[in-house]
């Protein structure tokens, strides 16, 4: 189908802003060969939809990866005024940077929180946090003794990870008696802004190391609330906020983390959309049909080869693994062309791919290969991984096109 979206967006956008600026002399994309379009709309909705879930929760929306490949600053520049906001999250010390300088005035009061960038600690990553007003994570005990023997804990805003049971970043729980008892004669201003954990197997409340991370997350809460009264504690992701009545959020947290949920994709393959929908859709062009008949294949190695009696129509399109599709789609990815579903027929190469066509199909179509159209966890299962590396895999020779 050749797209059009109302605002000019959409490959035709292109080609007005080709013209508008031969007179200026500005160099500006040509129409792209495959492009990712991303709906301000949609990540609004998603996020109101998320606040009907869990709305006694403020909300840390994880913007790491570059919003989990939807671009980290247009999506912190839209949700920084949307009721609810606490902060946001991200991964490095130079996104909190990058969001920082994009947020600009609109980020005073939202704390940009780096999750794993400040481990291990150093005197070089606090100055960094200090500069760039950032929220350092202590995520280790070793961590936490170079910071508070540093003097960190009266220079920056800071949270406190604990490993309940995932066994990746955390301080053990064991040692959050040594850091009360350290911290309990100190003046609050110098206490964590924040305590947390992270869950393991958030769609699986009722498993056995589920209901131990609970456990030990509400005797973390205990055992710390009393000491740092202004900490806010938060453990769920958007599994967890899925499934936030079996695992008690509303007495257990103060704060939520949406990730996957926020850009439109449910949090496991057969959970419930609840209200959210697609942000990001990538279409490719069709460059080129073929009509193949009985024993002819298509693409690299011959891995597609019309058996029966029937022709096969065939779209070549104009996107590859070089902009993000992974090579696993071959023969097994979905797409949607003009209005109906299909699959990739052959090899997926650098910069071309393959898929199933009607013969209406036409030269100059455009293909949807993420988006409302395609299930994106049915694209993963086809391509065996998750949508976290589909969609944090589109590359930077994609266009963007933000609405």
């Amino acid at each position: 189908m050749k797209t059009k979206t109302a605002g000019g967006s959409g490959p035709e956008g292109f080609l007005s802003r080709l013209k508008e600026s031969a007179s200026s002399g500005k160099a500006v994309a040509v129409v792209p060969r495959v492009y990712a379009e991303f709906s301000a709309k949609a990540l609004l909705g998603n996020y109101r939809a998320i606040r009907e879930i869990v709305p006694h929760q403020a909300m840390i929306p994880m913007i790491k990866a570059g919003a989990y490949g939807h671009g980290g600053s247009w999506a912190a520049r839209i949700l920084a005024e949307m009721e609810g906001i606490y902060g946001f999250g991200v991964a490095t010390l130079e996104e909190g940077a990058e969001i920082r300088r994009a947020l600009g005035a609109r980020g005073r009061g939202h704390k940009i929180i780096v999750f794993s960038g400040t481990t291990p600690w150093t005197d070089e990553k606090g100055w960094f946090c200090e500069q760039h007003g950032l929220t350092a994570v202590i995520g280790s005990e070793t961590d936490w003794q170079q910071f508070y023997r540093g003097g960190w804990t009266e220079k920056i805003p800071y949270e406190l990870k604990f490993n309940t049971g995932m066994n990746r970043l955390g301080i053990p729980v064991a040692a959050a008696a040594s850091i009360a008892r350290v911290m309990k004669s100190k003046r609050s201003e110098s206490h964590p802004t924040g305590v947390f954990s992270h869950l393991a197997m958030a769609d699986q409340p009722e498993a056995r190391l589920s209901i131990s991370q609970r456990e030990r997350f509400i005797a973390l809460r205990g055992e710390l609330g009393r000491v740092f009264p202004g900490a806010q504690f938060h453990l769920a992701g958007s599994a967890g906020i899925w499934k936030n009545q079996l695992w008690g959020l509303k007495d257990l947290t103060d704060i939520v983390r949406p990730g996957l949920a926020l850009y439109g994709i449910a949090p496991w393959e057969s959970a419930p959309e609840r209200g959210i929908h697609p942000v990001m859709t990538l279409r490719a062009c069709v460059v080129a049909i073929h009509k193949l008949k009985r024993g002819e294949s298509v693409g690299y190695g011959g891995t597609f080869t019309v058996s029966g009696t029937d022709e096969v129509n065939v779209a070549v399109l104009s996107a590859g693994y070089a902009d993000g599709l992974p090579r696993a789609l071959s023969n097994q990815g979905h797409a949607w062309v003009n209005g109906q579903p299909t699959r990739f027929l052959g090899t997926v190469s650098m910069d071309l791919c393959t898929v199933g066509c009607s013969a209406q199909t036409q030269v100059g179509d455009w293909v949807e290969l993420i988006g409302p159209n395609v299930d994106l966890w049915a694209q993963a299962r086809a391509s065996g991984t998750i949508p976290y590396e589909l969609l944090t895999s589109v590359t930077s020779r994609v266009q963007r096109i933000y609405g």
